[in-house]
């Protein structure tokens, strides 16, 4: 049934249902994706939405952080800085308590520009690291951030960052404007 309802909402997997998980106020658990050699896993915690990814030993990414264990479990991690495309009061507050320098770049579902994708990268050069990226449940918005940071800044093909990004639980249905603003932002010689 959940699945049924997921697929009428229009996610593609009933744990990212915006319908199932916060008008109805269930809390379906996301399973952990595969694992890859280009990211590691780091796992679920307490107090953070979904899974934890990390990227490189400076940039993590994760799902919104909704309670004091969640923000000691960054803590735990060495995170200094939070990057927040969907930023609430607790967030702030927590950020603020557990002394993580907060930046924040909100823009909604799907309607991220290239002002903010040079935003993230400013932001992940002038933040004390490491870093970890936030977004509601931390596939689309803040996996299309560092499949961005992927492409310009470690040297990689939109390709490549795009099999990631979608390897690490983003669906294709949500992910279309964010990836068209990926691919038309893209260096030249980066294969699309």
């Amino acid at each position: 049934m959940a699945i049924l309802l997921a697929s009428v909402a229009g996610c593609h997997t009933y744990y990212q249902c915006p319908i199932l998980q916060g008008i109805s106020g269930w809390s379906i658990p996301a399973p952990l994706p595969p694992k890859g050699g280009t990211y590691t896993i780091v796992g679920k915690r307490e107090g953070i939405r979904f899974y934890i990814v990390k990227y490189t030993d400076q940039l993590y990414r994760a799902g919104d952080i909704r309670s004091a264990k969640g923000a000691e479990a960054l803590k735990q991690l060495g995170i200094k800085t939070i990057i927040s495309t969907t930023t609430s009061e607790t967030q702030r507050s927590l950020a603020k308590k557990y002394g993580m320098k907060l930046v924040e770049i909100p823009f909604g579902w799907s309607n991220m520009n290239a002002g903010h994708l040079r935003q993230f990268l400013q932001a992940v050069a002038a933040s004390p690291k490491p870093i970890c990226v936030i977004s509601r449940t931390g596939t689309l918005r803040a996996g299309i951030m560092l499949a961005h940071y992927r492409v310009h800044r470690q040297g990689w093909s939109v390709d490549e960052a795009l099999n990631e990004y979608y390897r690490l639980d983003a669906n294709y249905w949500d992910a279309v404007d964010l990836v068209k603003v990926l691919k038309e932002n893209a260096p030249s010689k980066t294969s699309i």
